[in-house]
């Protein structure tokens, strides 16, 4: 049995006449004569009475195999629209990555309710990840897309492009006589002490947050390493150093610790999105597409 015999009984059902229903079809009447008898065949029960070479009236078994039609024809229908849907990106899933200050400074919350505008029936799943850790992921499969720092070279397999440039902050220990300035230029701090996350995380993205910011010919003082942001923030509290970090950061309230925008700094932190080469899912492809659309319009 196929779907177009479903469609013929329907219009015959409904029209209770071979020539109006033929006709609806714009298929010939005989033609239509023996798709109805083909399809009692395989059933074995009559759905018509015929009442003259045109007009038919339904069968108890007619009746009840109509109810079945219907809903038969539309569970097509809608399995037809959500495929059509689906090869267009609009349902379907993407597994998210993100570093803490994409979601800090609301980047990527804001970008997800305007992708749902228009695709509100993709499913999202988020996870905070850290730069290196969002790669390993998306090169398993586990991750579809990151919003992750810019490396100077995509792993292979992977690219991305950026979606988003932040000026870069000094984090001061409240204790620091430098928290009582309102401008602090890198040439200001370069005999501090600095705290920054350790070398894994910065290999592969220019020397890390704080070679951006320092003077010409001059490299900052490191005295310590974190193996996370959050960590490194609690060393520069507790007045080990001062550190680095891009603009979203400064809306994590730690106590001890004030914010400072360096300035003279051309340099800025750049978030990209990241993803597979070889993105086949319309979902994820859809997605992507309109970060790219959403980069063209900020820079219009």
């Amino acid at each position: 049995m196929e779907l177009r015999h479903l469609r013929y009984f329907v219009a015959v059902a409904e029209e209770l006449h071979f020539g109006r229903a033929a006709a609806r079809l714009n298929i010939s009447a005989p033609t239509l004569s023996h798709q109805i008898l083909a399809l009692e065949g395989l059933l074995g029960a009559k759905l018509f009475l015929r009442r003259t070479k045109s007009v038919v009236t339904l069968t108890a078994t007619g009746k009840r195999f109509l109810v079945e039609a219907y809903a038969t024809l539309a569970q097509a229908a809608n399995a037809e629209m959500i495929g059509r849907r689906a090869a267009r990106g609009d349902v379907g899933s993407i597994a998210l990555g993100y570093i803490f200050s994409a979601g800090l400074s609301g980047f990527v919350s804001r970008n997800l309710v305007a992708f749902r505008e228009n695709h509100p029936d993709v499913m999202l799943q988020l996870r905070r990840l850290v730069t290196f850790e969002q790669f390993r992921a998306l090169t398993d499969d586990t991750l579809d897309v990151g919003f992750t720092a810019a490396p100077q070279s995509y792993p292979a397999g992977l690219t991305g492009f950026v979606v988003d440039r932040q000026p870069y902050y000094v984090a001061i220990p409240e204790r620091n006589p430098l928290a009582k300035r309102k401008h602090i230029t890198p040439e200001a701090i370069a005999g501090e002490p600095f705290v920054a996350v350790s070398l894994e995380m910065e290999v592969g993205f220019g020397g890390g947050n704080i070679s951006a910011i320092s003077p010409p010919g001059k490299s900052l003082r490191i005295i310590e390493r974190a193996p996370d942001i959050f960590s490194v923030l609690t060393l520069c509290a507790a007045g080990v150093g001062l550190s680095v970090m891009s603009e979203p950061m400064t809306n994590a309230h730690v106590p001890g610790i004030v914010f400072r925008k360096v300035e003279g700094v051309s340099r800025t932190f750049e978030l990209a999105l990241v993803y597979r080469r070889n993105e086949a899912a319309p979902a994820v492809k859809a997605f992507i597409e309109f970060m790219r659309a959403h980069v063209k319009l900020a820079q219009a």
